[in-house]
This record gives structure tokens, C-alpha cells and sequence, in this order.
């Protein structure tokens, strides 16, 4: 049975490259805009794993998202990849090693991601 994956991203134009690249990787794809629908489809039929952006509604709202998920004993043991260009954007760099403690993500990978690397990330953390 595909594995499947809910990508959480206010950017429409990369939601469709990349739901149609993990498509093509075997994935079952859900989509949500913002942090509240994506609360919604976690709820509603859990994903195997979550692609959630930094910046949706809010400059932080990912890492809350991710918080509220990690502290929800049904939803702890999802796996969430975080995406963000905010290194590209503001020249802070970050990583799950320095900044695990308050980054309640299971992996991180900058924007824009290759496609082969996305995927690699998405099946090293499913695998897991």
C-alpha cells in the first residue's frame, strides 16, 4: 500500500511540483494551505508522514504545528520534514542537531529541495 504523505505548504506552485514529483515516486499526496486545514487532514485520516513549510500563516508557524503534533500522543510518531527557504530568505542557517530542542521535527531540508533529495529525506524518515 503507498505510503502517505501531507504536504503543508502556503505556496501553491510548490505544493503542485512536489505532490506531482512524490506521485511519481509512489506516494499518495494530501494538501493543505495552512496550518488549521492541515490540523484538519492530521485528524481526520493520519499520513505517514508530514512535509510542513516554516512560514505559513505566521514567520513560526511550523514550529508550532510540528510542537502541537509531537505533544499529541496519536500523532507523536508521525514523521515531520520541515522545508523552509528562511536561510535563503534571512541568512539563518539551522539544523535538527543545533536546534532539535525546540525544532520538533524529525528532518529539515532547505527550499528549493532536488526532487531525488526530497524523496531520499521522505523514505530515510518512513524507513525510519
Amino acid at each position: 500500500m503507498a505510503k502517505r504523505i501531507l504536504i503543508i505548504d502556503d505556496d501553491v506552485d510548490f505544493v503542485d511540483l512536489n505532490k506531482a514529483v512524490l506521485e511519481s515516486n509512489g506516494f499518495e499526496v494530501e494538501t493543505a494551505f495552512s496550518a488549521r486545514e492541515g490540523m484538519d487532514k492530521v485528524q481526520f485520516d493520519a499520513p505517514d508522514l508530514i512535509l510542513l513549510d516554516l512560514m505559513l500563516e505566521k514567520h513560526d508557524t511550523g514550529f508550532s504545528f510540528a510542537k502541537s503534533i509531537k505533544a499529541d500522543p496519536r500523532y507523536k510518531n508521525i514523521p515531520i520534514l520541515m522545508i523552509s527557504a528562511v536561510a535563503s530568505e534571512t541568512g539563518y542557517d539551522f539544523s535538527q542537531e543545533q536546534d532539535g530542542y525546540w525544532m520538533k521535527t524529525d528532518g529539515f531540508v532547505p527550499k528549493p529541495v532536488e526532487p531525488d533529495v526530497l524523496v531520499q529525506k521522505i523514505n530515510a524518515l518512513i524507513n525510519k
